[in-house]
Order: structure tokens, then C-alpha cells, then sequence
């Protein structure tokens, strides 16, 4: 009996881990969050001040859809980290969720920097 349900347990593969939101990675999260509209944010003030797009997915977000665009990709781009981060392991989604934070928060600073430069 206990070879069977082995085998069922198999057979009924979880393509999404269920989880509860730990403290970890509510702070992630959060910082996710306010760095992506801070993002979004000075990415539209530095368009709107003639700053060029370093960023080339961005720029050709820009060109077809705007600056609303802007606010397009960072949109795909949470989605995918909601995605990941409910499909992962934690240690996995903990990663992503580090990850994705990094870099918008250098974004911003890179962002930060360029606009006082103008």
C-alpha cells in the first residue's frame, strides 16, 4: 500500500507550491513594490527631461506605447515575478523576489543620479 501511494503522489505533480506569505518575504515584497513605482516614476520624469533610454526592452516599450509603456513593462515584468515567486520553492522565490528587488533599487539609483544631472 504505502508503494501506491507513492505512485499517486507522483501522478499528481503541484505545478504551484502553496505558501503563506512569511515575513521575509513581505519586506521583499514591499521593497518590490515602492522601488518599481519609484522606478516607473523617475524612468517618465527622465523621458520627460530628454534622459535616453539605457534600457533597450524599455526604449522599445517607449517608442510603440509611450511613456505609459513604462508602466507596461514593469507590470509584465511583476507578473512574472508573481509567477515565479508562487510556482518556486522558497528558497528559490526567496532569490527572485532578492533579486528582482536589486535591481530596481539600482535602477532607481541609476535613475536618481541621471536626473540630477540634468
Amino acid at each position: 500500500m504505502g508503494g501506491r501511494q507513492a505512485g499517486e503522489r507522483g501522478a499528481n505533480l503541484q505545478l504551484w507550491v502553496e505558501r503563506r506569505l512569511s515575513e521575509s518575504h513581505a519586506v521583499l515584497w514591499s521593497v518590490v513594490i515602492v522601488a518599481s513605482v519609484f522606478d516607473i516614476v523617475t524612468t517618465i520624469v527622465g523621458a520627460y527631461r530628454g534622459a535616453p533610454e539605457g534600457n533597450p526592452v524599455a526604449l522599445a516599450f517607449i517608442e510603440t506605447y509611450g511613456t505609459p509603456g513604462v508602466g507596461l513593462l514593469k507590470f509584465s515584468a511583476l507578473v512574472l515575478v508573481v509567477l515565479l515567486w508562487a510556482a518556486l520553492p522558497d528558497r528559490y522565490a526567496t532569490a527572485v523576489l532578492s533579486a528582482f528587488a536589486v535591481v530596481s533599487l539600482v535602477v532607481v539609483g541609476l535613475n536618481t543620479v541621471t536626473l540630477a544631472t540634468l
